[in-house]
């Protein structure tokens, strides 16, 4: 087997052919013997090979314009999205991969720009000849998707004819084994214009006379012109990991030079050199290959010019060597030829079958091959030989340039140990995570993937592997837990899931974190325990606190997850306290590893203190030591109960009227704590009864927050007065103001021995939360009665943030909750650390599915059926004329929808030259005279008309109509003179 480190791994491939859109469909239609040329029309004509998806382009996703995309050439757009989907189908989102890529592509003549976009005035004006050029010479091909997609490495556009893009592919290999770059995406597109084209055979052509590709057939006569467009992916060997279609072993490229009849005519010494010196690269010798991909053309020379080479070069003695030629299939797709016979060959190595060359009605007999070694398969053949799959691929351009390109068998992937294949079929939880430029493209791509479980079988870890890690992550998100213990029971959750899959929102960036901290009263049985269980790191880290609790002076909290709901430890505060310190603390540190940074905490009395040493008011042994002191405090105090009442704090007050009751915390506008002695509390929860309020005794052996806790305070505060104190380095909101804890507040013992014995004000609390507009909520602890609150508040409040709880409240396993509040973080744009590990391999899934949007431009030449852009109604204004000129002018420069007033030129995907090319059009439409800077001070459409009415206002138009009359003048005279 081949050197890895001298190989180039294909890991990723694309294509659009006639009669499919993508590698699974090309190649059951190749084993099925399909060919998709119309033939003969019942006009009379020959039918030219077309594929889908040549006018649709899905502009918002790549960046552009309504007007962009509609200048830019049909080829530009079909490569742009080829390479997004090859780089999916190798699971590589190049955002995140640290590799610089290389783009190495071709592409057909530009006739678009001079059969429509030229013939646009509309267009013409709008975009200005810069644009027009941008979008459409072949200089910018490869440069323009550099760009819409982020690529760095060399970036070249291959022009070599038919043999375009598989030079293309030798120019990506040899720049990947130099180290130019560390992914490569090469390939080729050809567009057949008009959409509806079809040709006339004459007498000498090199295309066929009956519409019909007959490679290495007696009698054939000609190729058949045809679409199409193919990219692969290539990596370093090496580096490539599992995802391994085939490996490129060698390629050469050389030119017939003088040593043929004529520039268009093919050289065999030329073709067998080239062919030489890519074996020569591979260290193979001719013997061992087994499937050559030809150039195959089907006409009459170009046939037997390459079988004299073949023959000369592999027709020595050895097993024996199928040949093959796509074109029969698809006909002569020009300058993707190449890449589109290397995605045959390449899907042949993998899968181990070669494809017949199908047989047509009104085939002759095959030629004679050349050597006795060489069979043209009519139907589907195993690989010869029975050892490594080795194949060759050949492109021969218009013009002398030749490339030979060997393919080889990766190596078998390694064997997963029983402990893997254990993993593998008894899984964690994990998350399943999809993203779009759209709703509507993130629903279609969700119902996408989910048919594709229906028949698929691929391992559950590996498909959410490549999901996080092979695709680029875009701002309108979808994350669901798959918690299915075995791979078929997953797939099914995660299908079922899919079928549902929505998301409104657009995820934001740096969005805004907030965390709620709950205090004693919270069900502590079991927390905590399945989380440390599947998340060694959180573990660690509530080991490591209860450790610092111990080394304090604390209790022993070792082995807490496991007390029982009965055991005396969880009704002791002095116990309670710190063990929700170690856990809280535990989960905003777990946060912190993933990445997610709160800027605002909230906690609930005791937990204002773990938001506080959070917030580096306390050191991590400060803060222990003060909420060990705390509790014990507090444990001393009279025995007591506490009960919450759905009801405000009035009506809570009138209901305990003559009690000897307190109010310890107002959680929200209806929801009240009121503690005392048990009797006391007793006879409030009867009185609650008999008017049909709802009372919910709290789980505690005291009323904290009351008159029961004075000396306490007291005590407390004496006690922080030994500690430094620090002003908070993150907002933490006071249980005693309701608004943000000052830097006073903050370093005050006084304020710390008030805040243990006076009434929480957590709904004021969570109101100043929901003032300071967090996209994302979390609750650090166990249950979820804080977040149930804080989304009532939210809604009261017309506000939306996401709202996750990070434990739960032992309905669902700790882990999926979780991952679920991770999920829901990143939706909203945050930046978590990967949940679920790479893939050993990318599994190939359905790509993305792009938006149908059509983008032409016209007049059409005759009998084009010609696609239209929808497009919104002009703007309504009031003002008939300089701001409707304005936005007709603004409407026409960026297509889409109507120009609204607080619209802004660069925020709509304006560019400097969108904006000289708009100035120019409007000075000339008003007569006013625009600088550049004029739209870079004035960018939204209002300021910007405003400006231009300021301008028309300060023209002196008794100047610009005497300058009118002398270009008057000078005209008059000179029609005289002639």
């Amino acid at each position: 087997m081949e050197e890895l480190d001298s190989a180039v791994a294909v890991v990723g491939v694309a294509l659009r052919v006639p009669g499919a859109a993508d590698p699974d469909t090309f190649w059951e239609n190749l084993l099925t013997e399909q060919v998709s040329l119309p033939g003969e029309l019942p006009d009379g004509t020959l039918g030219v090979g077309h594929f889908d998806r040549v006018a649709d382009f899905d502009a918002e996703l790549f960046g552009l314009t309504p007007t962009q995309a509609e200048v830019t050439d049909p080829q530009h757009r079909v490569a742009t999205e080829l390479v997004w989907q090859a780089l999916e189908d190798a699971g590589i989102d190049t955002e995140r991969d640290p590799g610089r890529v290389g783009v190495f592509l071709g592409c057909g003549d530009n006739a678009y720009r001079y059969q429509y976009v030229e013939t646009d005035d509309r267009l013409r004006r709008a975009a200005g000849r810069q644009q027009i050029s941008l979008g459409n010479d072949k200089d910018f091909l490869a440069t323009g998707i550099a760009y819409r997609l982020g690529l760095t490495g060399p970036s070249l556009t291959v022009q070599t004819a038919c043999s375009t893009s598989l030079v293309a592919v030798h120019l990506a290999v040899r720049s990947l084994l130099t180290y130019e770059c560390d992914i490569a995406v090469a390939g080729g597109v050809t567009v057949q214009l008009p959409l509806d084209a079809n040709y006339t055979y004459s007498e000498g052509d090199i295309v066929s006379p009956d519409g019909r590709c007959r490679p290495f057939t007696q009698g054939s006569r000609g190729t058949v012109p045809a679409g199409g467009a193919g990219v692969v992916v290539l990596r370093r060997a090496a580096e490539a990991g599992g995802a391994v279609r085939a490996l490129v072993v060698g390629s050469a490229v050389n030119n017939d030079g003088a040593d043929r009849m004529s520039l268009a005519a093919p050289s065999p010494r030329g073709q067998a050199a080239v062919i030489r010196e890519a074996l020569e690269v591979a260290g193979l010798e001719a013997g061992d290959i087994g499937f050559v991909e030809t150039h195959g053309t089907g006409t009459e020379l170009g046939d037997r010019v390459e079988l004299s080479a073949l023959a000369e070069t592999y027709g020595e003695a050895g097993d024996s060597c199928a040949l093959g030629s796509v074109k029969a299939n698809i006909g002569h797709t020009d300058t993707a030829a190449g890449v589109i016979g290397l995605i045959k060959a390449v899907l042949a190595v993998q899968h181990g079958d070669i494809p017949p060359t199908p047989a047509q009605p009104g085939d002759g007999p095959d030629v004679e091959l050349g050597a006795e070694r060489f069979h043209l398969p009519r139907k589907t053949v195993s690989w010869p030989g029975g050892g490594v799959r080795r194949a060759a691929v050949s492109s021969f351009g218009l013009g002398g340039t030749n490339a030979h390109v060997v393919l080889a068998q990766p190596p078998a992937p390694a064997a997963l140990d029983s402990a893997a294949l254990e993993s593998s079929e008894q899984h964690r939880p994990g998350l399943a995570v999809l993203s779009a430029a759209d709703p509507e493209a993130l629903a279609r791509t969700a119902r996408s993937l989910a048919e594709r479980l229906d028949k698929a079988q691929p391992p559950i870890t590996e498909l959410l592997g490549t999901l996080w890690h092979g695709r680029r992550q875009l701002p309108y998100r979808w994350a669901v837990p798959v918690e299915g213990l075995d791979d078929s029971v997953a797939r099914r959750e995660l299908a079922t899931a899919l079928r549902g899959a929505e998301q409104s929102r657009a995820a934001v960036t740096n969005p805004r974190i907030a965390v709620l901290l709950p205090g004693q009263g919270v069900p502590m049985p079991g927390a905590g325990r399945e989380l440390a269980r599947a998340d060694s790191d959180f573990a660690a880290d509530l080991a490591a606190l209860q450790g610092e609790v111990r080394r304090v002076g604390g209790p022993d909290l070792q082995g807490s997850a496991d007390w029982s709901a009965d055991d005396p430890r969880l009704l002791d505060t002095s116990v309670v306290q710190p063990l929700l310190f170690t856990l809280e603390l535990a989960l905003l540190r777990s946060l912190d590893r993933q990445g997610i940074r709160p800027s605002v905490l909230l906690g609930h009395s005791v937990g204002e203190l773990v938001a506080a040493t959070w917030a580096e008011v306390f050191t991590v042994a400060d803060g222990a030591a003060a909420v060990i002191e705390r509790g014990r405090l507090m444990s001393l105090a009279a025995a007591g109960a506490m009960t919450a009442l759905r009801a405000g704090e009035a009506a809570a007050l009138e209901l305990a009227d003559g009690l000897a009751l307190d109010v310890c915390a107002v959680n929200a506008h209806d929801t009240v704590v009121l503690g005392g002695d048990e009797p006391e509390v007793a006879e409030l929860e009867r009185r609650c009864a008999g008017r049909g309020i709802r009372v919910v005794r709290l789980a505690t052996a005291h009323a904290f927050h009351s008159r029961t806790m004075a000396e306490a305070a007291d005590a407390f505060a004496d006690f922080l007065g030994t500690l430094p104190l620090k002003a908070p380095r993150v907002t933490v909101l006071s249980n005693l103001t309701g608004q943000p804890l000052t830097a006073e507040q903050a370093t005050s013992a006084a304020y710390w021995g008030r805040q243990l014995g006076s009434t929480v004000r957590f709904g004021d609390a969570v109101d100043a939360l929901l003032e300071l507009d967090p996209q994302v909520v979390l609750e650090a602890g166990p249950g979820r009665a804080f977040t149930g609150q804080l989304r009532r508040a939210a809604r009261a409040a017309g506000r939306t943030p996401v709202v996750a709880e990070l434990l739960g409240d032992g309905r669902r396993a700790e882990s999926v909750v979780h991952l679920a509040a991770l999920g829901a973080a990143w939706t909203l744009g945050c930046g978590i650390t990967p949940p679920v590990a790479a893939p050993s391999g990318a599994v190939r899934l359905p790509g993305y599915s792009f938006a149908d949007t059509r983008y032409w431009a016209g007049p059409a030449v005759a009998g084009e059926p010609v696609p239209q852009v929808v497009r919104e109604p002009e703007p309504e204004t009031a003002d008939g004329g300089t701001v409707a000129i304005l936005a007709e002018l603004w409407q026409e420069s960026f297509g889409g929808p109507a120009i609204r007033p607080e619209d802004n030129f660069f925020e709509l995907g304006g560019t400097s030259l969108q904006a000289a090319q708009l100035l120019n059009v409007v000075s000339d439409r008003l007569l006013v005279d625009l600088r550049l800077q004029e739209i870079y001070e004035h960018s939204s459409f209002a300021d910007f008309a405003a400006r231009v009415e300021d301008l028309i206002a300060d023209r002196d138009d008794s100047e610009l109509m005497r300058l009118l009359a002398e270009l008057e003048a000078a005209d008059g005279t000179q029609e005289q003179n002639s």
